[in-house]
């Protein structure tokens, strides 16, 4: 296992423990929020993926509704961007990257342990465009190169109330994303990349990312 996602894995575990062994009844049960989180993806993968991009943004705007006593559903649109890593290529001048829009769905858990701080377990999945743009994709296709994919990203995350009777919290978020899509040179309009083997393709595209959100909450039971 990567170390990567096993610190994820693990992190995930420590938060349901928390939620398990925590025996203070909740002060705060929100009927809804409204979410953005904004992080920077890391340790991207496959091989090639990683060794040809640079990770920016990775963002996320949603709407959950506490259907029971913690237990979310929602909605949302996700963004993230990647830069192209110039260095990769003989041509150091070459400049691009990568936009991925989408549209998601999402279910999660969230648990206030105190009066200001909760713990939330979710996961996100939905579909995305994948659309590349630099100087090989404007000299051979006029245009960028856009795939289509739909992802899945399971986060944690721990949110802390700015005052005890607020509607406003910030957190700290964890996350890492999915994509049944297997990135290659095609996706970079190009014909080969240099120093990239054939097996360097395999996998579907990931990362890790870290960062931080805002949440606005709505009722109080």
């Amino acid at each position: 296992m990567k170390k990567s996602s096993l610190i994820f894995c693990l992190f995930i575990f420590s938060l349901f423990f928390v939620f398990n062994a925590q025996s203070q009844s909740s002060t705060f049960s929100p009927k809804g929020s409204f979410s953005l989180d904004m992080g920077v993806p890391a340790k991207p993968q496959n091989p090639a993926f990683e060794h040809t991009m640079e990770g920016l943004l990775n963002a996320g705007l949603d709407y959950r509704y506490n259907v029971y006593k913690g237990l979310t559903v929602g909605m949302g649109l996700k963004y993230t961007f990647f830069t192209l890593n110039s260095f990769a290529f003989p041509n150091t001048a070459i400049s691009g990257g990568m936009q991925s829009p989408g549209a998601y769905v999402v279910l999660g858990y969230e648990k206030f342990t105190t009066e200001r701080i909760s713990f939330t377990g979710s996961i996100r999945g939905g579909y995305s465009l994948l659309m590349n743009f630099n100087d090989s994709c404007r000299v051979n296709l006029g245009k960028q190169h856009i795939s289509q994919s739909f992802f899945v990203e399971p986060q944690v995350e721990m949110v802390m109330l700015t005052d005890k009777v607020s509607e406003h919290g910030f957190s700290m978020v964890l996350g890492y994303s999915f994509y049944l899509h297997e990135f290659t040179n095609e996706d970079l309009c190009m014909n080969k990349i240099p120093s990239i083997l054939a097996e360097d393709y395999e996998g579907i595209t990931r990362y890790l990312s870290i960062g931080f959100g805002y949440r606005y909450y709505m009722g109080r039971n």
